[in-house]
């Protein structure tokens, strides 16, 4: 489906507007970079080995704009999660976050052509939330490249959705030296979203960082967007172009770590630190106040991804 695009609003945020990263897996990966080598494992969305007109057809009008190619997708038209693709993730717990992410597909499902990840008001492992957390690390990491998603998020103060990127050899060197790319961020409220790059100098309250604002609820949705290169970052929301950071602005902070490949990240996470700097709630639990409590005993709330992109410039 195409988008079309309107002005957008875009906001440099001061350093104490974004917290804690959301930092690493225990996941031990081998790379496999380059394009030939990334088409061979790759398929291209639904279940593995189904064929997919769409993507096809998709494929080909990239390639006529502007020389991006697509080379992956995960277009969600199967039944279940493609773990070829995806690992779920429930061994994490960081940013004094609220839940438990679990493997459970009240948590995590594939049906009517999205992805939903849903927050449930559910008492596990000493946590009041579960929900759930894909990383495709080991399976599908990509460099220089144009990623992007269509997503529709949860609104309500607390709820924290990402899309985000993090650099493959987290394991050998560890976080912030891996290197952090936020492409889409939300803290619950429906007007705005955020983006940001963490690194070795630059990393939790970092300076590079930006607040957008879509030209319609983030309820609704939107196409969310990076491009990364060996010279720039770029965050795009339905095809608008909304932040450049220059290689040159990161290095005033500390190293430019984006010139590798990075594994993508799907998550909602429930409170925590960034959600509490934004909304100020400590109780009944940090960064969720007593209304998202009730939201989401309710009715669940979830992220719902149509689709996830992945494009090379050829």
């Amino acid at each position: 489906m195409r988008h079309t695009p309107l002005a957008l609003r875009v906001e440099e945020l001061p350093m104490n507007m974004i917290f804690n990263s959301k930092r690493q897996s225990g996941f031990k990966h081998l790379v496999a970079w380059g394009l030939g080598t990334l088409l061979a494992a790759s398929g291209c969305g639904g279940e593995a080995g189904q064929p997919n007109d769409e993507v096809e057809t998709v494929t080909q009008e990239a390639q006529t704009r502007a020389g991006w190619v697509q080379i992956w997708s995960d277009e969600f038209n199967g039944t279940s999660v493609d773990t070829s693709n995806w690992s779920y993730v429930t061994n994490i717990h960081v940013n004094n976050e609220q839940q438990q992410y679990t493997t459970s597909s009240q948590n995590v499902s594939v049906n009517n052509g999205t992805l939903k990840i849903t927050a449930r008001l559910q008492s596990n492992n000493g946590y009041p939330f579960t929900s759930g957390r894909l990383e495709s690390a080991g399976k599908r990491q990509f460099g220089h490249t144009r990623i992007e998603a269509r997503i529709k998020l949860p609104v309500g103060a607390g709820l924290w959705p990402a899309f985000w990127l993090l650099g493959n050899d987290i394991n050998s060197v560890g976080w912030p030296a891996c290197g952090e790319l936020d492409i889409m961020e939300n803290v619950g409220y429906s007007n705005w979203v955020s983006g940001a790059l963490h690194g070795p100098g630059y990393s939790g309250n970092t300076p590079i960082n930006g607040r957008f604002y879509p030209n319609s609820s983030v309820s609704n949705f939107h196409v969310y967007r990076a491009e990364f290169s060996p010279t720039d970052v770029k965050w795009y929301i339905d095809d608008v172009l909304v932040k450049t950071t220059l290689k040159s602005e990161v290095t005033r902070y500390g190293a430019w770590v984006y010139d590798k490949p990075f594994y993508i990240i799907l998550n909602l996470a429930v409170g925590g630190s960034y959600p509490q700097g934004q909304n100020g709630a400590t109780s009944p639990y940090p960064g969720v106040p007593q209304s998202t409590v009730d939201l989401i005993r309710n009715t669940p709330q979830t992220m719902e991804v149509d689709w996830v992109r992945v494009y090379q410039w050829r």
